[in-house]
């Protein structure tokens, strides 16, 4: 069926556009960027896991695809109960990643190929094997006996307060060495540093400037949220039966939701840690860019606090979009909620990560049911570039790829070990990259057995049938990607949204020099958009709508992206 046109739009207020280009400082503004799971990209020793010569090997991949930069998930050396993000030495590369020869080779190959290199950054926890722990739980008198969140247990002999962790249960463990608890956020092998003593803030800061003089443009803060927590210890409130409790890995089956995360989470004391974090990335020309995760908090207004200061973060990027319900007038509530309290700070949009569902079985899992899994991972690619802010591509997304599903006996993630099998934890959006699909475990690697299987689906979305096929979601990223790259209302414009129904979903993109108009259609039916503005079709590849005398005819899960040919705002 074939819907009336769409019309009466409602433009809603925006701040002024940003106008031409950022200043030298501002270098990150509009990026995307291709994120690397580096355990899951491409094993070159033969062990099942990843490595830094992989993503050498398949750097020319990236490349192609018209990204702007590449960030690398931990390399150093840990552990690995929670994978690399429980670090043990920040100066020491983990033995199965590769060798600092090896680092170094990629960083000059990165920077060749005219792309900037992103590094991930842990500066609010270690692993329990990290030198500064070992000393600082060895008694109450050593020199680093305050440089983690230590505290007595409270007068019954449990924990000091209620705070939980992330990942479900008590965000303490009982130390018998000290007779104290020690707070971790997160899994109890990742004890929390005390960053507001500042002995250890420097010695933190020193880690930081060790990478960021080895040459890398940038880094992505882990979990900024958890930067510094109340030293108080003040107990956080229930969450109302009548509010709604924060969605996150676990849903239901995770306590965390269950309170306001008051003194756990973004404390007013964290401005100050990220004043000397900007400090010292703006010491370089060009200064750093300093990227945060943000989680478990309200993510707009928490972003701008961070980031409208010239002496804060640079960006942050959330979970907001991936929590949402797969329905377009909630995510444009979202969006418009975003973009209204976003007055000055900045913020990047994702669809799905190392720690979320994949897009396509998150946000698209209806189109794919359809059959349209193609065109929904065109639809949603599209979306994420062209939205106000920078993006960030995880591996495989290119590729149109689903969550897989991961047996019980293969998971290896400890949240979902410990929460199954109400969830099953992150092992389903890290599995190995498929680069061609008639080798065994898809070319990752030459090992019998990876460290994840190659889900056998992906193996039929591996990118060497993807890069013959003219028409694969990967040559359509790689063609958008660049004709979006010579377009500066979408990589620096600001934009307003208009007041059309779902399942459309409409706004403009606009800077001094341009505005475009931007139209989606996520339906399985055709629909035409009726806009009472002169427009003209830009050519932009592969999108499937196009102008005609009714308006703008779009095809079930496509898109139109058009120029306006006046600069008034569109009225009913």
């Amino acid at each position: 069926m074939n819907h009336g046109p769409e019309t009466c739009l409602v433009p809603m207020d925006a701040p002024p556009p940003l106008l031409r280009d950022p200043p030298d400082d501002e270098w990150w503004r509009g990026l995307v960027i291709y994120q690397i799971y580096l355990r899951s990209f491409q094993d070159t020793n033969g062990d099942g896991i990843g490595d830094l010569p992989g993503v050498l090997e398949r750097l020319d991949h990236i490349a192609s695809l018209g990204v702007d930069a590449v960030w690398l998930s931990p390399f150093y050396a840990s552990p690995q109960k929670d994978f690399g993000y429980d670090v043990s030495d920040f100066r020491a590369i983990q033995p199965e990643m590769g060798t600092f020869e090896d680092f170094e080779r990629l960083r000059d190959a990165v920077h060749q190929r005219g792309l900037k290199l992103f590094i991930d950054f842990i500066p609010d926890h270690t692993s329990e094997e990290h030198a500064w722990f070992r000393e600082s739980r060895s008694n109450r008198e050593n020199p680093k006996a305050d440089w983690y969140v230590w505290a007595d247990a409270a007068p019954d002999g449990t924990a000091p307060n209620n705070w939980i962790s992330s990942f479900g249960g008590p965000a303490w463990t009982w130390d018998p060495r000290r007779a104290q608890f020690y707070f971790h956020p997160f899994l109890s092998c990742q004890p929390a540093l005390n960053l507001q003593n500042p002995k250890v803030l420097e010695a933190m800061l020193e880690e930081l400037d060790f990478w960021l003089k080895q040459g890398v443009d940038g880094v992505r803060l882990d979990a900024v949220q958890c930067i510094t927590c109340d030293m108080d210890l003040r107990p956080n409130p229930r969450v109302s039966h009548k509010g709604s409790p924060i969605l996150l890995g676990g849903g239901p089956a995770n306590p965390f939701a269950r309170q306001l995360h008051l003194f756990d989470r973004d404390v007013p004391e964290a401005i100050d840690i990220f004043k000397a974090m900007a400090t010292l990335a703006r010491r370089y020309d060009p200064p750093k860019m300093l990227l945060g995760e943000l989680s478990d908090v309200d993510s707009p207004v928490v972003c701008e606090k961070y980031t409208s200061r010239r002496d804060g973060l640079d960006a942050t990027y959330d979970y907001d979009f991936i929590n949402t319900l797969p329905r377009v007038d909630r995510w444009l509530s979202l969006l418009v909620r975003q973009r209204d309290t976003l007055r000055y700070g900045w913020s990047f949009n994702v669809f799905s990560n190392q720690d979320s569902m994949r897009a396509l079985s998150n946000l698209g899992e209806w189109a794919v049911e359809l059959g349209h899994q193609d065109d929904m991972a065109r639809l949603l690619n599209v979306l994420q570039t062209t939205l106000r802010g920078g993006s960030i591509i995880y591996q495989g997304q290119e590729l149109g790829l689903t969550q897989a599903d991961i047996p019980r006996d293969q998971i290896v993630d400890p949240w979902g070990l410990h929460l199954w099998p109400d969830f099953k934890g992150r092992d389903g959006c890290r599995t190995p990259m498929p680069w061609e699909h008639a080798a065994a475990s898809g070319g990752f690697t030459t090992a019998a057995k990876p460290w994840l299987p190659l889900a056998q689906e992906h193996a039929e979305r591996a990118v060497d049938l993807q890069d013959s096929d003219p028409a694969s979601v990967f040559n359509f990223t790689r063609r958008f990607l660049a004709w979006r790259r010579a377009q500066s209302a979408l990589v620096l414009g600001d934009i307003r949204f208009l007041d059309v129904k779902a399942p459309l979903l409409a706004f403009e993109r606009f800077d001094d020099r341009t505005n475009l108009l931007v139209v989606l259609n996520f339906s399985a039916e055709p629909r035409i958009f009726g806009p009472e503005m002169p427009l003209r079709s830009l050519d932009a590849p592969g999108l499937g709508g196009s102008l005609s005398r009714q308006g703008i005819s779009l095809p079930p899960f496509q898109a139109f992206i058009g120029q306006r040919l006046n600069a008034q705002a569109p009225e009913c």
